[in-house]
């Protein structure tokens, strides 16, 4: 009974220790929130613009569509592999990628102030913001780095989309750039991906957003066919020498005919049965090319990949960042925080100090 009343007590007594305080605590909590206000009208505005959807991989039923459609025209599927899948877990990475990163770089966008459009690293090097606390840290506490820099010069290269295997000063300054714009996010367990960019103006976020959406899935699905691809090529371009060679022989067993019509003799007819059975084989296989040609035609098709848009890239009308409301009250309960902290460890420490002083 006697520890719960110098409980009380103590609870009573630290309560009037803090309304003591309140003038002090008044302040600090509005000498912070005028910091906070400042801090949140400072800060850029961030629009957010993300789109979701669904990769849909190869099936069974697309598969065995496919392969009916061929075997009317003669065409087995059966000793084409499909290509290689790519989970979505994977796109992360692409993302992180050199060769996106650049592509998107490169990604036209309108520019809001005139009817050109500029590409995103233009905009990126040109609208820079106008961060104040970046500004006041610069000359306050980094000054002397500023000095410094300034004396050495400014050594970042000009942005140029080069070789793989060298990246620019400015070129990188660029790619970190990119992953503080670019949100990718996958569900697992329900199998959608959603991509967001986030940039200082609406219309800017939804092209970024847009543009990074079509590259990434024109990513996958190039990497996806690229076997197939590869196979249709090749089967083209012997298709195309063996149509010359098949309009040669085709061109010289017509003229033969031509210019030997009503001509009865053995010579004669064994020149034109060793045309038509030279003619007999090339057509053999320029017809076997291009049975091959559609077989890979279809292949690629069977193998690209299809991309369910479940929510399409919108233009934000409200901004996501800051959110002043938020920084303000959060500005307040750190000004309280302290201001209570002080008036509680204050007069501990000053014994403290005493008894060492003494």
């Amino acid at each position: 009974m006697e520890n719960l009343n110098e409980d009380e007590i103590d609870l009573i007594a630290l309560l009037k220790k803090i309304w003591q305080g309140k003038v002090l605590i008044i302040r600090t909590m509005l000498f912070f929130m005028f910091f906070g206000i400042v801090f949140a009208i400072t800060r850029p505005l961030i629009y957010t613009s993300s789109s979701t959807f669904i990769p849909q991989s190869d099936t069974g039923s697309s598969s065995n569509n496919l392969s009916g459609v061929a075997s009317l025209v003669g065409i087995n599927l059966g000793g084409i592999s499909n290509g290689t899948e790519i989970p979505p877990s994977i796109y992360p990475k692409i993302l992180e990628s050199t060769s996106f990163k650049r592509e998107l770089l490169n990604l036209r966008l309108e520019n809001p102030d005139s009817v050109s459009k500029i590409k995103l690293y233009e905009y990126l090097t040109k609208n820079k913001g106008t961060d104040v606390i970046g500004l006041i840290k610069k000359y306050t506490i980094l000054l002397p780095f500023t000095i410094l820099q300034a004396i050495k010069g400014d050594d970042k290269k000009e942005f140029k989309n080069t070789s793989e295997m060298f990246v620019g000063v400015e070129e990188e300054r660029l790619f970190k750039k990119l992953d503080g714009i670019l949100l990718l996010s996958v569900n697992q367990k329900e199998g959608f991906v959603t991509l967001s960019a986030n940039m200082d103006k609406p219309v800017t976020a939804a092209l970024v957003a847009k543009g990074a959406q079509e590259i990434l899935q024109k990513k996958v699905i190039d990497y996806k066919i690229k076997s197939a691809s590869e196979v249709l090529a090749f089967n083209k371009a012997q298709l195309a020498l063996k149509k010359i060679e098949f309009d040669s022989i085709q061109n010289k067993l017509a003229l033969f005919n031509d210019t030997n019509l009503n001509i009865i003799d053995s010579r004669f007819n064994n020149r034109r049965q060793g045309l038509e059975s030279e003619f007999a084989i090339i057509n053999s296989v320029y017809q076997e090319l291009s049975k091959q040609v559609e077989q890979a035609k279809l292949q690629v098709s069977r193998d690209t990949p299809i991309f369910s848009i479940i929510n399409p890239v919108t233009v934000p009308n409200q901004r996501s960042a800051p959110k002043r409301t938020l920084i303000v009250i959060m500005s307040l309960f750190l000004g309280m925080s302290l201001s209570i902290g002080y008036i509680l460890i204050k007069e501990p420490i000053l014994e403290i100090i005493d008894k060492i002083k003494s």
